[in-house]
């Protein structure tokens, strides 16, 4: 069922954004995506009318008329009996949308938060190389001084850690 999320998430997105919809959405498109597994297998349980889940969905995503792109949507999804993939395919949405457009998202470990200054100067460095690169910081207390990044499978180790490893190494070998 889950192979399905990718070319619902195509179609919305596309729909979306021939509508000129996408960049209003794409709050609530992100809201969805995090959505609690215990409220999706609520959008997929079969004993309870798709009716009234797919109402649920609808006043929780504000009340879309019917004929909006996404309360169409949502009445599709209703109907072939996949609203509780409404997570997956926003998320997976949301992974497009990022991939055209050019987005690389990262994460930035340190001991303390950066301030946004050298934040925003680290997303610059990063942008170089043809995509606009957004870090969220996280706090990670066996980085002795300095900073690693990972975005997607890519790490880059800046941390005291790792040339204090690549000292030892180098006179290990000498």
């Amino acid at each position: 069922m889950a192979n399905a999320a990718p070319r619902y998430a195509k179609a919305l997105l596309e729909a979306l954004s021939a509508s000129g919809q996408l960049e209003k959405h794409l709050p609530l498109l992100q809201s969805l995506s995090a959505l609690p597994s215990d409220v999706t297998t609520r959008l997929s349980d079969s004993t309870v009318p798709a009716a009234k889940r797919a109402s649920a969905l609808l006043s929780v995503m504000g009340n879309p008329s019917t004929d909006s792109v996404m309360g169409r949507f949502v009445g599709l999804l209703a109907g072939r009996r996949r609203l509780g993939e409404i997570a997956v395919i926003a998320g997976s949405l949301l992974a497009l949308h990022e991939l055209r457009t050019g987005i690389v998202r990262g994460v930035l470990f340190s001991r303390s938060a950066l301030s946004s200054t050298q934040v925003q100067t680290l997303e610059k460095s990063l942008s170089r190389t043809g995509s606009k690169v957004e870090l969220s910081q996280s706090s990670d207390d066996s980085i002795l001084g300095g900073f690693r990044v990972r975005l997607g499978d890519t790490v880059l180790d800046a941390t005291a850690n790792n040339q204090l490893n690549q000292a030892r190494r180098a006179l290990l070998s000498a």
